[in-house]
């Protein structure tokens, strides 16, 4: 069973690219009755989910999960599993984030470099990854690469790709999507490489993979940041519809989430909001969304309309 940690928004919450002035008093609630969603959906595709309560990462809200960091979980390599925090300037190894990981059992570290955490991870097939670097003014440096690098598995092969200006992070260049049965696909966006091609990219992956190249429409909709729980691609909206059908081919249950309010003016997907911990799996304490679930809820209904 897929596991994520998804934090909710607080009632000050401001959704990236915003100015604060520019929210309406309704939005935060807005927000939530959308990250309320999100979640159920995750649940009903059997996803697990670890609910932390809201905070900040460094400038960025709590909210967007998969800025928090990843977790290293290899044997053989590592003493024990391992959560390295993203590093976006301030420390952040003791709040209420990496109180709540560490309770799930995960030993917290923090990343010596700028890095902006697993939305700079993207796993593949056969023991690789590629990790993504630059882009945007907040994006991982390269220094980071190698300190990602030393956590890996044993024998892990990886492509370092950097990424151009207009990009913010490598999930909003590339998505890595393996099907119940069948071909894995690979989903990139060629204006948000620098430094490779999407032809290199499919060169290191190999043959066994589909690379498909996006056009603007679902590169802008952020559609390499759909999430996949155990087969089912939950898709922000304005994924084209020939997107669509190629995906649903591929052997993919498709379903439409929006988060335009939790992703705001500066775009993004599910993905965002949702760090996954693969192999982990939630003790019957852990908050687990199925728990909290009628108190969030309850919550929401508090938040001003």
């Amino acid at each position: 069973m897929a596991t994520f940690i998804l934090s909710y928004p607080d009632k000050t919450f401001v959704p990236r690219g915003a100015a604060a002035e520019q929210v309406a008093p309704g939005l935060p609630g807005q927000a939530f009755a959308q990250w309320l969603k999100l979640c159920d959906e995750i649940h009903r595709t059997l996803g697990r989910i670890l609910v932390i309560d809201p905070g900040r990462v460094g400038s960025q809200s709590s909210v967007y999960a998969a800025l928090l960091g990843s977790s290293f979980l290899s044997p053989g390599k590592l003493p024990r599993p391992v959560f390295l925090r993203s590093n976006h300037g301030e420390t952040a190894a003791e709040d209420a984030a990496s109180r709540a990981i560490a309770d799930a059992g995960l030993e917290i570290q923090t990343a010596k470099h700028p890095w902006q955490g697993q939305v700079d991870i993207i796993p593949v097939e056969r023991n690789r990854f590629v990790l993504t670097y630059g882009g945007s003014d907040q994006g991982s440096s390269h220094a980071s690469v190698e300190e990602v690098k030393a956590l890996l598995p044993m024998g892990a092969q990886v492509m370092a790709i950097e990424l151009s200006s207009t990009c913010p992070r490598g999930s909003a260049a590339i998505g890595f999507l393996t099907p119940p049965g069948g071909r894995s696909v690979a989903l990139v966006s060629r204006p948000a490489l620098k430094s490779h091609s999407p032809e290199d990219l499919g060169r290191f992956i190999g043959d066994k993979v589909d690379v498909t190249i996006l056009d603007a429409e679902d590169s802008a909709a952020f559609a390499t940041e759909a999430l996949n729980v155990r087969g089912t691609l939950h898709l922000p909206p304005g994924c084209s519809t020939i997107l669509r059908g190629l995906l649903f081919r591929r052997g993919f249950r498709l379903t439409e989430v929006d988060v335009s309010m939790l992703v705001g003016p500066s775009g993004g997907g599910p993905k965002l909001l949702a760090c996954e911990l693969p192999g982990l799996v939630l003790s019957d304490e852990a908050p687990s969304y199925l728990l909290r679930r009628d108190r969030l809820h309850n919550l929401c209904a508090e938040y001003p309309t």
